[in-house]
């Protein structure tokens, strides 16, 4: 498993959580992978920006692009509210409940985008009827790299040995090393430097 694996099972598993609480369906969660569907989908290899894309007769579009993760979560969420149906006060409830401040924005950009003339159907917060957060579901373990092989252990002894040596504190075994035969594959296997980590509320 490389940083890809990892910082894809983290980015997932975010949005899993963030819409199980508000009970968006499974086809409206984005995932890191391309999707022709129309259906967006998240890429983290372009130089540690987290970019958020959709697919159409007019090829892949950059719908948004940030560094920050909350930033990222915010818009993923949103969204899937707003296509999965509801009305906008169910929408800024459901919001209000995961982060006032997201609740808050949304209806900020709300009112800038509908106009003056209907700035009073912008709804109020806090809102009249609380959302009431839904449980996560179980999710997969966080996945573990695998020991390379060089350090594993070996069922073979040689005749004649003494006894097997205490094995290493994990500390002192080095990682394993993949070799790539492009210096672009060994780019995009690269960390990006900075990878914003998670900072939502209640994690």
């Amino acid at each position: 498993m490389d940083w890809y694996d990892l910082e894809r099972w983290r980015l997932e598993s975010e949005i899993d959580r963030l819409s199980d609480l508000v009970g968006i369906p499974e086809g409206l969660r984005p995932r890191c992978e391309f999707r022709d569907d129309g259906a967006r989908f998240i890429d983290f290899r372009y130089n540690g920006r987290l970019r958020c894309l959709s697919f159409s007769e007019r090829g892949v579009t950059v719908e948004r692009s940030t560094r920050d993760v909350s930033e990222l979560m915010y818009w993923v969420i949103s969204d899937a509210l707003c296509r999965s149906g509801g009305t906008w006060a169910q929408r800024a409830s459901a919001l209000y409940a995961l982060d006032p401040a997201w609740a808050e924005r949304w209806c900020a950009e709300l009112a800038g985008t509908i106009g003056p003339e209907r700035r009073h159907e912008v709804p109020t917060l806090p809102p009249e009827e609380p959302f009431v957060l839904g449980s996560p579901r179980f999710r997969s373990p966080r996945p573990r790299r695998p020991a390379p092989v060089a350090v594993r252990p070996s069922n073979r002894r040689p005749a004649g040995a003494g006894p097997r040596p205490a094995p290493l504190p994990a500390a002192f075994v080095s990682p394993s090393r993949s070799v790539d035969s492009c210096d672009l594959c060994r780019k995009q296997r690269r960390t990006p430097k900075g990878f914003p980590r998670f900072g939502l509320p209640g994690r």
